[in-house]
């Protein structure tokens, strides 16, 4: 029996701000066109780089898309294959547990994706309540009109793939919520990744700077708490830290470079 994975991937796609303020999305493009679901998959253990890749924080804009490609079949395990009209998610509730604050929209509009087609959702707002600060796993809920209409939640462990689309909320100004350059010294003195992404135990994080000096060099959880911390000489040039994770569970972690003036942050993925 063919077997089309229809699961709805979360990615950074390319979004569009519509000029009365409400945010619209584009599809992401780059997706083989052998795939059909939402992408990518969430996050679980054996898919540490899933779910939603971004950090929110209190009083901060917060946009994130997802991508929905739809097939033309609907697989049901020990049943077989129906076939799809559309795929549609109400324009209200179809995200389950998100904060106050956040809200979403579809293209199209009308939060229906008609079979063979690419859409997208958007998130989008503002979390302005400490009370919201934490981890949100959210459910996103439609509905396929085949021959009779068939409920769907993502994630789903049984129709789908098992994991979570977990939100993390930070507090304001949580270094957690700046995966990139937070000034414009930073994104044009200091050039910062770290290899391999993801690794196992230990990576090099490889510095490329225009300054030098002594910075403050710390990891983050997803949650803020400080992981590692340590004082490193910076040098005009090429330059490399070290650093073993193999204490740290699985997961997605933010690590730092700041010497009170300039600073900037990355994201680095711990999987075995």
């Amino acid at each position: 029996m063919k077997r089309l994975l229809f699961l709805l991937m979360l990615a950074p796609a390319v979004w569009l701000t519509a000029q009365t303020g409400t945010p619209t999305c584009k599809p992401d493009t780059t997706l083989a066109d052998t795939l059909y679901g939402v992408f990518p998959l969430p996050y679980s253990s054996r898919n540490p780089t899933g779910g939603i890749s971004d950090t929110a924080c209190l009083n901060t804009y917060f946009e994130f898309v997802f991508t929905i490609k739809v097939p033309d079949v609907f697989p049901i395990p020990g049943i077989g294959e129906f076939p799809i009209v559309s795929v549609s998610l109400n324009p209200d509730t179809a995200v389950a547990n998100l904060p106050q604050g956040l809200d979403y929209v579809c293209n199209p509009p009308t939060c229906i994706f008609p079979k063979g087609t690419s859409g997208c959702i958007i998130l989008y707002g503002s979390a302005a309540n400490a009370a919201q600060v934490g981890r949100h796993d959210l459910k996103i809920r439609g509905l396929v009109s085949s021959f009779v209409p068939i409920p769907i939640t993502f994630p789903d462990s049984t129709l789908f793939a098992a994991g979570n689309y977990y939100l993390y909320i930070q507090p304001e100004g949580s270094p957690a919520c700046k995966p990139s350059s937070i000034n414009e010294l930073a994104a044009t003195q200091l050039q910062m990744h770290n290899v391999p992404n993801p690794f196992s135990s230990l990576t090099e994080i490889e510095v490329n700077s225009g300054i030098r000096g002594r910075f403050d060099f710390r990891v983050f959880d997803f949650m803020g708490k400080v992981m590692h911390r340590e004082t490193v000489q910076i040098y005009q040039g090429q330059n490399r830290i070290s650093y073993d994770g193999s204490q740290l569970p699985n997961g997605i972690y933010i690590y730092s470079l700041t010497d009170g003036l300039s600073s900037v942050a990355r994201k680095m993925v711990i999987h075995r």
